[in-house]
Formats: structure tokens, C-alpha cells, sequence
């Protein structure tokens, strides 16, 4: 006896190019449940046609020429006007309504194919903002067509919420925090009868209306995973051209530091759980082989440098032609030679979480345990050996100065990185700037709305920080998140003086060399692509990436 099943992935309107490649945690699920015996299916909507049926087309002049004076005037370092800021603002939220109300028939959809293929229970994988608002749109349509069917959801939302997303949205039955590739074949066995909700780890769920948790469990080895499943008939956007050809592989879970921003080592576990090189290498090379992509990113927040460069050398041993990036582990030292090495295996890029160029704005308020001396002569190696560094800088932090800006400034400038991502403040639930608060000056007079508010926050990954929308509920030493917001854009159009590059993401700048242009070119053209649901553009950029890793399997770019 085994069960048949629908994963959706529902993440909202794709917002920029990285929104469009392979979900590798659906693959995972999927690839757990098929090693188990179960039948299952992924639906993934982060795809160029989302964008076509969600899109309300009758506002794409209206918002193309507002988004074109405001952008002109950004590269030209200065403010938008009040006017424009205004009117774009007006509209965007006019195109949010409506995209809500065509997210309907996805619904709809969804339910029809339950209906036709006899599915015994759903999984959502939860995002923030539209994503989210959007899944419970979906789960609410198959709840009234088939109340009996058990729909569970997990993903980064709901290691976010938590308990808060059971308050407000009763039509998901089960929520799973963290890792959940055991848990999801516990779910189908308890769909089966064959198991209680208390005896399986990582859940929410209420029980008679009392909410109820059950303890939290770590995947102990991740060589003993199933291999993510790609398979067409399986994951049917990966036909065609609908997702790009660049593949997220796990090497690594779990994070030793205790950034006072991040949520992460409470969500995969305080210390690194690894792959082995040979583990990661393998699942290159079947990738290469059965899906025809030697593109990768590291799925791990914080990729251990020394598995990093045991990768590299098992990459070089086997003469594979790969081009793969990561997030660099900040504080531990790497030498000239090692960024060589990585180099010459097939390393493109590493993103450094910089957060500031202060010490004190370090030790004080990001609890980063690493010296802006480090951080200086890791990036520069890291440059010097031809290899792509991108780095986040968080601006205006808790206790920002004019100072501390500086001396952030100072840094980039030293370092002169590729590409820099400068961010607002995010108050994240359950880091230590949430949980202490006080400490860090920052103030959430209503907590109930602040998490309602964030829960349905419309993230917006292209926009430069000062035309995010708004967010009220919380200041940070007295200042609003308008003001913030402003600031953080002035910051960045500070950087852009400098020469450096902002809002691009290292898969960003790879993605670039595959579609042929320079990563300034590629950002401005998504930027407008994605703002103005330009379907034809965005679909002609994914067949041109994936047409050129193809070619280039034999030949790098």
C-alpha cells in the first residue's frame, strides 16, 4: 500500500531571474517519498508562464514609464521624486490586487487534477508574502472541494511563523519546521493509519483547537538522503524551458554562528552537518549526465571551507567541467592558494555576509565573531584568484552612524568587490534582535500586527531598498522603516559611486554570462522584465541561459 501525492510550490509572482531555477527541496521531498514507495508529483509555479497568467497587463505602459524616470534618476544619484514614488506605488499595489484574484485559477486547476488522479494528501512548501497569501488561496479552494484531504506545509515560512501561520490559516492540517525529508514519508504513512501525529518529529498542528509541537529532529547524515528527483514526469515544469538549468545540490546543513540577524542555526541546527566531496561530486555528475547542466550553486548557508575545498580537488581529479558558487564562511582563513584551487575547479563565485565595515557595528550588534581585517584580506584573495565576490552589507543596522557607514564605505572601497547587496534592517522572529530587542533599540509597540504584517510582507527581490513597500510596527533607534528604507537607498546609490555594483546576487552575476550580457545589463533588464510582466522577454532570457549552459558543457564561457 502507498499513497499518491501533490507538492506545490506556489512562491507568488517570480520577481527576479533566480526565482526560476529547480526548487532542490521539493526534489528532495519527492525523491524520499519515490525511494519509500510512493507515488508523487510536483507542481512548481515559479515559472514564465506564472508570470503570463498572473500578470494584469492593462497597467505594464502606466508602471514601465513611472519605473523609467525612477530608475533614471537612481543611476544618476539621486532620490526619486515624491510624485513618482507615489504613483508607482499606487499602481503596484493595483496590480497585487489583481494578481491575487488570478491566482484563483490556479486553484481551480489544481483542484481539477486531484480530482482526476485520485491524490491522498497535498504539500505546500511556504513562502513570505504573495507566496504565502497565495498557497492559503489554493489550500482554501481544496479544503471546500475536498474537506477530508489532508494538505500539510513547510518551508522557510513556516520556520519563520511558526505557531502564527496555525492562527491564521487553518486550511493547511500539519506544518513541519525544518529539514523534512523523513517527515514527509512519516506524513504518508500516517495518511495511511500507520502512524500518530505525536510520533513524528518537527510538527504544528492543533489538536481539539490547542495547539501542539512535537520535538525537533535533525537529519543526522545527509550521505543517507535519497537523490533529489529532476525527472519530467515527475517535476513537469523542469520541460521545455520553464526553469533555468542551474541546480541547487545540498553539501552542507546548519551554521556554528549566532548572528544576531539570523534565524538559520535555529532552523537547520547549530553546528555543520556535511556531504561528503564524493557525495556532492556524485550528484554533479548525475545532474551533468541525466539533465544536462554543469551549473550549481551550494544549497548550504555557510559552506565549511575545508569541505569546499576537498569538493574542489574530488571536481579536479575527475577532469569535470563544472561552474558552480557558494556563501564563503567569513572568518576562516583561506589562503591565496586554496582560492586558486577553488578557482580552477570550477568556482565562479562566493557571496561574504559583510554586514559592516565597523568592528564595534560587528561585535556589538551583529555578534559576527570575525574582524573587518579578515574580512578585507579574504575578499581581496578571493578576487585575486579570478573569482566573482559578491558581498551583503546590512545598512542602517541598530546603532548605525554616520561613522560606521564610513567605515563600511571604506572597506568596499579598499576590496573594490564585484557586487555588493546593501539591505535594510529585517527583524527577524526568534533572532536575538527580535527576542532582546531593547538591546538594540529597536521598538515593536504591537507585536500581534508586526508579525501579521511581515507574515503577508510583499517582498520584492529586484527593487532597490527605497522602493519596498512600506512596513510599519517597529522602529529602530526612532526611526520608521520609510525612513530606513530611504536611507538604505542612499547607501546604495553611495556604493554605486564608488563604481561597485549593487542588487546583484552572485547566481545573478553568473546567470549574466550565460545570457550573454554584462551583470549591470542583466539586473537592469530583469528589473524591468520582471516589474512589468514582460512574458516575452523573461521566456526568450530562460531559453537563451539554458540554450548556452548546454552548449558550454564542452566549453566554458
Amino acid at each position: 500500500m502507498s499513497t499518491n501525492s501533490l507538492l506545490v510550490n506556489f512562491a507568488g509572482f517570480p520577481s527576479a531571474p533566480r526565482m526560476l531555477v529547480p526548487d532542490n527541496g521539493l526534489a528532495n521531498l519527492a525523491g524520499a517519498l519515490l525511494a519509500a514507495g510512493h507515488r508523487t508529483r510536483i507542481l512548481d509555479y515559479a515559472t514564465a508562464d506564472t508570470v503570463k497568467a498572473l500578470y494584469p497587463y492593462e497597467y505594464k505602459d502606466r508602471l514601465q514609464e513611472v519605473l523609467q524616470r525612477i530608475m533614471r534618476d537612481i543611476k544618476g544619484g539621486s532620490a526619486p521624486s515624491p510624485a513618482d514614488m507615489e504613483q508607482f506605488h499606487s499602481i503596484d499595489y493595483a496590480i497585487e490586487k489583481r494578481k491575487s484574484v488570478n491566482v484563483g485559477d490556479i486553484a481551480r486547476d489544481i483542484a481539477a487534477y486531484i480530482r482526476n488522479n485520485n491524490i491522498d494528501f497535498v504539500g505546500f512548501k511556504l513562502w513570505m508574502g504573495d507566496g504565502f497569501e497565495g498557497s492559503m488561496t489554493i489550500a482554501r479552494e481544496l479544503k471546500k472541494n475536498f474537506p477530508a484531504l489532508p494538505v500539510f506545509a513547510g518551508g522557510p515560512h513556516v520556520d519563520w511563523f511558526g505557531e502564527k501561520i496555525l492562527e491564521c490559516a487553518d486550511m493547511f492540517d500539519v506544518l513541519v519546521c525544518g529539514e523534512g525529508e523523513e517527515v514527509i514519508v512519516q506524513l504518508a504513512d500516517y495518511v495511511m493509519g500507520r502512524r500518530v501525529l505525536e510520533n513524528i518529529p518537527n510538527l504544528l498542528y492543533r489538536k481539539r483547537g490547542v495547539a501542539c509541537s512535537t520535538p525537533r529532529r535533525e537529519i543526522a547524515d545527509l550521505n543517507a538522503l535519497a537523490a533529489p528527483v529532476y525527472d519530467e514526469d515527475v517535476y513537469p515544469a523542469m520541460k521545455g524551458n520553464k526553469k533555468l538549468k542551474f541546480y541547487l545540490t545540498d553539501e552542507s546543513r546548519g551554521c556554528p554562528n549566532k548572528c544576531a540577524f539570523c534565524l538559520h542555526p535555529a532552523k537547520s541546527g547549530g553546528k555543520w552537518r556535511m556531504k561528503s566531496a564524493t557525495g556532492v561530486v556524485n550528484e554533479m555528475e548525475r545532474i551533468m549526465s541525466k539533465h544536462g547542466s554543469n551549473v550549481f550553486r551550494f544549497a548550504g548557508s555557510n559552506t565549511p571551507m575545508p569541505l569546499a575545498l576537498e569538493i574542489a580537488r574530488e571536481i579536479i581529479r575527475r577532469n569535470l567541467n563544472v561552474r558552480y558558487i557558494g556563501f564563503a564562511n567569513s572568518g576562516v582563513a583561506v589562503s591565496r592558494e586554496e582560492f586558486a584551487l577553488l578557482k580552477r575547479s570550477g568556482c565562479f563565485g562566493f557571496w561574504f555576509g559583510i554586514e559592516s565595515g565597523n568592528q564595534e557595528m560587528l561585535d556589538k550588534v551583529m555578534n559576527k565573531k570575525v574582524k573587518v581585517e579578515q574580512l578585507r584580506e579574504k575578499m581581496k584573495a578571493c578576487k585575486e584568484a579570478g573569482i566573482h565576490v559578491t558581498g551583503s552589507v546590512i545598512v542602517p543596522a541598530p546603532g548605525e552612524t554616520g561613522q560606521s557607514k564610513q567605515d563600511t564605505l571604506r572597506l568596499l572601497a579598499d576590496v573594490m568587490p564585484d557586487s555588493i547587496i546593501a539591505e535594510p534592517p529585517v527583524v527577524v522572529p526568534g533572532t536575538a534582535w527580535d527576542t532582546d530587542a531593547e538591546k538594540y533599540n529597536i521598538v515593536i509597540p504591537d507585536r500581534k500586527k508586526y508579525v501579521e504584517h511581515a507574515m503577508f510582507y510583499k517582498m520584492k527581490l529586484l527593487y532597490p531598498p527605497n522602493l519596498l513597500p512600506s512596513f510599519p510596527y517597529l522602529t529602530i533607534d526612532g526611526k520608521s522603516m520609510d525612513s530606513i528604507l530611504q536611507e538604505a537607498g542612499a547607501f546604495n546609490r553611495d556604493i554605486e559611486r564608488q563604481g561597485i555594483l549593487t542588487q546583484v546576487t552572485t547566481d545573478t552575476a553568473l546567470l549574466a554570462t550565460y545570457a550573454g550580457t554584462t551583470a549591470r545589463e542583466f539586473r537592469d533588464n530583469a528589473r524591468q522584465w520582471f516589474l512589468s510582466g514582460d512574458y516575452e522577454k523573461i521566456n526568450g532570457m530562460v531559453a537563451t541561459i539554458n540554450e548556452n549552459i548546454e552548449r558550454t558543457m564542452t566549453n566554458l564561457v
